[in-house]
C-alpha cells in the first residue's frame, strides 16, 4: 500500500502557498501565491506563537484572522496561541484583519486550538427556537422543513446545522407552540401573525 510522506513541513507550505489538509494528504491551493510580505508575515505569527498552556475548554480568546482557507479561518491570539475557526463555527465571513473573539472548543496536543463564534448550545437553541418562530409567523405560521428535511435546506434555509434545528424544533414542540401535520409544522396558536 503506498503511504504518503510530505517532503516538506506544513510550516514551510503555509509560507508560500494557502494548504488544504484532507484526510492526511497536503494538496495545494494555487489560487494566489503569497506576496513577500505575506509570506514574512506569516513566518512571524509562526516564530512567535506559542502553545496554548493552562487554556481549557469553554474559555474565551479574542484575537485577529490572519489566513481565510475554505475550511475556515486561522486567528492569532492576543495570547500568541494559533487558533483555527472552522466554516460551520462561523456565525458570519470572516476577513483577514478582522478581530474576533471565540470560545475554546478544543486544545489540540500541538498547542493549537478550535475555537467556535457560536454560542453554546444551551444559549443557541434560544435565539434558533426565535429564528424558527420569526420564519413562521413570515410564512403565515406554517413551513414544509421538519426534523426529517435534508441538512444542507436546513443550513440554507435558517442558517443552523441540522442538530441545532432539531433542538430548536424540540423547545417550540415542548412549549406547546408548534406541531407537526402531514410533513408540515405549524404553528398552534396562529393569533398576531402579521
Amino acid at each position: 500500500m503506498f503511504e504518503f510522506t510530505p517532503s516538506l513541513s506544513v510550516t514551510s507550505v503555509v509560507c508560500f502557498y494557502d494548504v488544504t489538509i484532507m484526510k492526511g494528504w497536503s494538496q495545494m491551493d494555487t489560487r494566489r501565491k503569497l506576496t513577500q510580505t505575506e509570506r514574512f508575515e506569516r513566518k512571524k505569527i509562526f516564530e512567535n506563537a506559542r502553545p496554548a498552556m493552562n487554556v481549557k475548554r469553554g474559555d474565551m480568546l479574542k484575537g485577529r484572522v490572519y489566513n481565510i482557507a475554505d475550511e475556515g479561518a486561522f486567528i492569532l491570539t492576543d495570547e500568541k496561541y494559533i487558533g483555527f475557526i472552522h466554516a460551520s463555527e462561523q456565525t458570519q465571513p470572516l476577513k483577514e484583519g478582522m478581530t474576533v473573539e471565540g470560545r475554546v472548543t478544543f486544545v489540540r496536543a500541538d498547542g493549537r486550538v478550535n475555537l467556535s463564534l457560536r454560542p453554546q448550545k444551551e444559549y443557541a437553541r434560544v435565539a434558533d427556537a426565535e429564528r424558527i418562530l420569526e420564519y413562521l409567523k413570515k410564512r403565515n405560521g406554517s413551513m414544509p422543513y421538519h426534523d426529517n428535511s435534508p441538512p444542507e435546506i436546513i443550513r440554507e434555509k435558517f442558517g443552523i446545522s441540522k442538530a441545532s434545528f432539531k433542538r430548536a424544533l424540540g423547545k417550540l414542540f415542548k412549549e406547546g407552540l408548534i406541531e407537526e401535520k402531514e410533513g408540515w409544522i405549524t404553528l398552534i396558536n396562529r393569533d398576531g401573525l402579521s
